[in-house]
């Protein structure tokens, strides 16, 4: 994936009018996802359904860690944090995001005022993850999967056939009593360690060309610097500083392969006053210079 998912996705998934997404996953040699898959660390607006087919996966969603296995259901609600490993050779899985906002009524029923409106304004979430031994799991596993056909395939109609099916999918799951509270998933300490994990990475990449301290990252949340450090690396396993000498890194390399800048220029664009300590953190990093990666690229 590209360099700045690992932040807030801003990729657009489906149209504004069809603002629904699937797609049919395969990791491995001869696929465009290399073994191991791996999706970074990031979070969107949309909620999103992965189906595992074959392979496993952990899951780290909102700092807390899950194995998937075949069959099992994940569910990434809106505005979750999360981060996606593969184990395995081949990986394949099947995934469908959405904007829960299509979902809504502009007549107050009693469904949309006990269903869909707490659903849509993240006060009632999915479960993360439902497995084949749950005793509900058939029937929404066939919901699910036809959700996937439809919005792979995309046949006449497909677009209005899945708005029913996911009204359908969440009918059924508050009706069994599956949706959870919204307030009963993160406790207060976990949603304000993504909170600050959110406004630091955003703040990172939004002005990593520039010169950023430490004191500079503390002050957002605000904080002193040792909390900052202690609880950044609690989430990330490494230092804020580390942290943004890894994404300027990245930057750089998108710069490599997709400009004809010079490597002074691309180290001075991408936050590094010192064209010599670039090119030592780049291959450290990388295992190679910015040179020879571009010509690998």
């Amino acid at each position: 994936m590209k360099s700045d998912e690992s932040l807030k996705e801003t990729i657009i998934h489906g149209t504004p009018k069809m603002p629904i997404k699937g797609m049919h996953c395969t990791a491995g040699e001869g696929t465009p996802y290399p073994v191991p898959f791996f999706v970074d660390r990031h979070w969107h607006h949309k909620t999103e359904i992965v189906s595992i087919i074959r392979g496993t996966y952990e899951f780290e969603i909102n700092l807390e860690n899950y194995i998937l296995q075949e069959g099992d259901i994940c569910f990434l609600n809106s505005e979750d944090l999360h981060k996606i490993s593969g184990r395995g050779k081949t990986m394949i899985h099947d995934v469908i995001l959405f904007d829960s906002r299509i979902l809504n009524f502009s007549y107050e029923d009693d469904f949309e005022e006990n269903v869909i409106g707490p659903f849509v304004a993240k006060e009632k979430s999915f479960p993360h993850v439902i497995t084949p031994k749950a005793p509900d799991y058939q029937i929404i596993s066939q919901m699910i999967q036809e959700l996937m056909a439809q919005s792979i395939n995309q046949k006449k109609g497909w677009y209005c056939s899945c708005k029913l099916l996911l009204l359908k999918l969440i009918y059924y799951m508050e009706e069994n009593q599956l949706l959870l509270s919204s307030n009963k998933i993160l406790s207060a300490t976990d949603k304000q360690k993504i909170s600050r994990y959110k406004e630091i990475t955003s703040y990172i990449e939004k002005n990593y060309a520039e010169p950023i301290t430490l004191q500079q990252l503390a002050d957002i949340i605000p904080c002193n610097s040792q909390y900052l450090c202690r609880f950044f690396k609690e989430i990330t396993g490494i230092t804020p500083i580390q942290y943004l000498i890894q994404r300027r890194v990245e930057h750089a390399c998108e710069m490599l392969k997709e400009t004809t800048k010079s490597v002074l220029e691309i180290s001075l664009d991408c936050g590094f006053e010192n064209v010599s300590y670039f090119i030592r953190q780049f291959k450290k990093l990388k295992g190679c210079t910015p040179k020879e990666y571009r010509k690998d690229s």
